[in-house]
Parts: structure tokens; C-alpha cells; sequence
């Protein structure tokens, strides 16, 4: 069950069905919630594809916090992108 202070974080991906959707503490880790991501949607990276968070037209740091990016919102949309990297 969602505690109050809980951000519901929703990801949506192109190239899944269906969007991500879990509700996160505060603290929790934009890198945490792509692993989150990439593990529900199926999503294996094979050394050429990189998968990464993106919001309000930017990339997400790895090491930002929900709270940070939520600011007063409750719940956050971010999509999954990926790019492809030739070996």
C-alpha cells in the first residue's frame, strides 16, 4: 500500500504495451526506477542499446531523486528512450 508521501512515477516506452506504473518513496533514484523499468517491461541491455529516463524535454541524471523531479506533483509521467550505439 502507497504511504502519503508516496510520487506515483508512470513510464511510458514506445516500444512496450503497456506503460510502468509504481508508487516510490521520495528519495528513490531516477537509476533505480529505469531498473525497475527495464525489468518490468522485459527489457534486457545487450551492450549496444542504451536505456535511459527522460522529462520535460531532458534527459534524467541517474542520480536524481523522484522528489527532485516531481517537485509539488504527486505523481510524474517520464518516458523510457533508447539509443542505439554501434559497437
Amino acid at each position: 500500500m502507497p504511504q502519503p508521501h508516496d510520487i506515483k512515477i508512470t513510464v511510458t516506452s514506445a516500444l512496450a504495451g503497456h506503460p510502468y506504473q509504481h508508487d516510490y518513496a521520495p528519495q528513490v533514484t531516477a537509476a533505480s526506477v529505469l531498473s525497475d523499468t527495464l525489468t518490468a517491461f522485459g527489457f534486457v541491455s545487450d551492450g549496444t542499446t542504451r536505456y535511459y529516463l527522460f522529462f520535460d524535454g531532458h534527459e534524467v541524471p541517474p542520480e536524481a531523486t523522484v522528489d527532485e523531479l516531481a517537485g509539488h506533483a504527486r505523481a510524474l509521467h517520464l518516458k523510457l528512450r533508447t539509443e542505439t550505439t554501434n559497437g
